[in-house]
């Protein structure tokens, strides 16, 4: 649901090869990124003046690629929603294969009018925690708010709601005062008790963790429904994001299981 989407992969640190172009649905669209053709060691134009870099290991490195979905949808052709787990991959060094890069899910936009819950205001932690306050423009009932089955290992929802007349307060949510996630006292999304009621200008905030220690990518929206009084549909998106960092010994599980793969 963004413009963009990102892949990240391993490669050798003294040799790297660059993902050129991804394959999917008998389409191929190319690397994006400015990391793309920058390969030569040692030259003014190395991969090592990229921005692309996630992370250097001493024998490997963590790159991203970016596509544009977009590509996907050729003209004239009905843009629908569509789910895949492989595609091919073409590297620089030649290698064509097909890989299972996870779950890529797109959806077609949804036409939204003027948002009646809106971010009021937002903050996060270097822990993978991040908190928003929504605000409602009228009243309105939300629906619970769930974590897609494909996302939802590594992610935990927690939710402050004290009722139709009460106020969040801003202080908890302020860059610098962002509380762990075991301090959150607010129950999980699960324990609440849905749909919840919303006056106008009352809100609700939202603590989202993902596990910071995931080696899996996260950038992904959620729609938050809900409906007003007079019974029209109201989204509020919910944004997810991760990028892994890995550990070395993670690195080297993922490694192993590289090797074992036929």
């Amino acid at each position: 649901q963004t413009h963009f989407f990102k892949i990240y992969y391993l490669t050798n640190k003294n040799n790297p090869t660059i993902l050129q172009s991804l394959e999917v649905n008998g389409l191929s669209i190319p690397n994006i990124s400015s990391s793309n053709d920058m390969w030569l060691y040692g030259n003014e134009n190395s991969i090592y003046n990229t921005p692309n870099i996630v992370q250097e290991f001493t024998h490997h490195l963590l790159l991203e690629a970016h596509f544009d979905h977009s590509m996907l949808s050729p003209e004239g052709v009905e843009d629908k929603p569509f789910t895949w787990n492989n595609a091919i991959l073409s590297f620089g060094d030649g290698t064509i294969k097909e890989y299972n890069i996870g779950e890529i899910h797109f959806n077609t936009s949804r036409v939204k009018e003027e948002p009646k819950l809106s971010s009021m205001s937002s903050g996060g932690t270097s822990n993978g925690l991040h908190s928003t306050i929504y605000v409602a423009e009228e009243q309105l009932t939300m629906d619970e708010v769930t974590v897609p089955r494909y996302i939802s290992h590594g992610v935990k929802v927690k939710v402050h709601y004290e009722g139709e007349k009460a106020r969040v307060p801003d202080a908890v949510y302020q860059a610098g005062n962002m509380p762990d996630w075991d301090d959150v006292s607010q129950p999980l999304a699960k324990d609440i008790d849905w749909p919840i009621l919303l006056e106008p200008q009352g809100t609700v905030g939202l603590y989202v963790q993902i596990d910071p220690t995931l080696t899996t990518a996260i950038d992904a929206r959620i729609d938050w429904e809900g409906k007003t009084v007079d019974g029209q549909e109201v989204i509020a998106p919910v944004s997810l994001q991760h990028i892994p960092q890995l550990t070395n010994e993670s690195l080297h599980q993922m490694i192993k299981k590289a090797g074992k793969a036929p």
